[in-house]
């Protein structure tokens, strides 16, 4: 006979919530919160869960059971307890990556999408969280992405004298990367009067594989090579920023950055960032967005390379090397 366990009791979700990365180390007030919002559902063997292309209306944390992945007509893998489905693609504001089907029967806590993003805008430990593990998820993939995948495309340089930029310009600057496209001016004015503005001769090194990441530089004119320590080498330039994702991730540098040719740029530093998120969800909810989009995108690569990295275990939110989930 098969056992079956179930999660009806508060408790007991509570205590399974605490073996997931997310939100291992939340205050149990969040916990107790996340958990309440949940209901226990059950699929049956064959039972779609998501469908390639439509909205996702509710994430399945996994109690028992198991699903497989198929996108356009091609298996890319499966998920088991305690991963999850649909966290990810809710934060990427996007639809269903994949049909995700139920194997045999399969239980799992569901969390409607609009509950877990006003979870989010209520509980900012809980957003907090969800960025940071999401910074880990991306810095471990990055860890293994080939050379051509890595880096990004650059924009037209951003008028530079040897005069400090006011206010205004910074705001203009900030205004041209991705990340703060949408973000409202007093938050903008914020982050603008904690950058720092530096500048690097050619060839001068940033930093070094190893070294503590103390924050992201903004470029706005010059551009940036970066050497892994097996070889692979990728640029940044204008209006990209340069070790931003292992600064929220709380992990150390992983290639080396050199100036590439004389280069203006604007440092800031995460733990200031996150100060300011703190009173501006939206903000916060665009780099949220960002980073599971970027993950979302880094899957489907490996998965289309033959690679299976939801079967991958990353070493992240200090739970030691745990199964990811989507």
């Amino acid at each position: 006979m098969r056992s079956e366990r179930r999660f009806v009791d508060l408790t007991e979700r509570m205590i399974y919530l605490r073996s997931i990365p997310v939100t291992t180390g939340l205050p149990s007030a969040v916990v107790r919160a996340v958990a309440s919002a949940m209901r226990e559902r059950s699929f049956a063997a064959g039972e779609l869960l998501m469908r390639e292309g439509e909205p996702i209306l509710a994430m399945q944390l996994l109690t028992e059971g198991r699903l497989s992945l198929v996108r356009r007509g091609r298996a890319i893998g499966s998920l088991a307890p305690p991963q999850s489905l649909g966290f990810i693609g809710i934060l990427a504001r996007g639809d269903g990556t994949y049909d995700a089907t139920a194997e045999v029967e399969t239980r799992a806590l569901e969390l409607d999408a609009d509950a877990l993003l006003e979870l989010m805008e209520e509980h900012f430990p809980l957003l907090l969280a969800t960025l940071r593990y999401l910074a880990e998820r991306m810095y471990y993939e990055l860890l293994e992405l080939p050379a051509e995948l890595l880096g990004l495309p650059f924009d037209e340089p951003f008028e530079v004298t040897d005069r400090e930029l006011d206010l205004v310009e910074r705001i203009l600057f900030l205004r041209r990367i991705s990340t703060f496209k949408h973000t409202n001016l007093n938050a903008l004015a914020l982050v603008s009067q904690q950058v720092e503005r530096l500048v690097f001769d050619a060839g001068d090194r940033l930093w070094s594989p190893g070294d503590p990441s103390d924050g992201a530089l903004f470029v706005l004119a010059g551009s940036v090579k970066c050497t892994t320590s097996d070889g692979r080498e990728f640029r940044y330039g204008p209006s990209t920023a340069v070790g931003g994702i292992e600064n929220l991730a709380g992990k150390p540098r992983w290639y080396e950055a050199t100036a590439e040719s004389r280069l203006v740029a604007l440092r800031g530093r995460g733990d200031g960032l996150l100060d300011i998120m703190e009173d501006n969800f939206g903000m916060a909810m665009d780099f949220v967005s960002m980073f599971a989009a970027g993950l979302t995108g880094i899957v489907e690569r490996k998965a289309a390379l033959g690679l299976a990295p939801l079967q991958q275990k990353r070493d992240v939110s200090n739970l030691g090397a745990v199964p990811v989930g989507a």
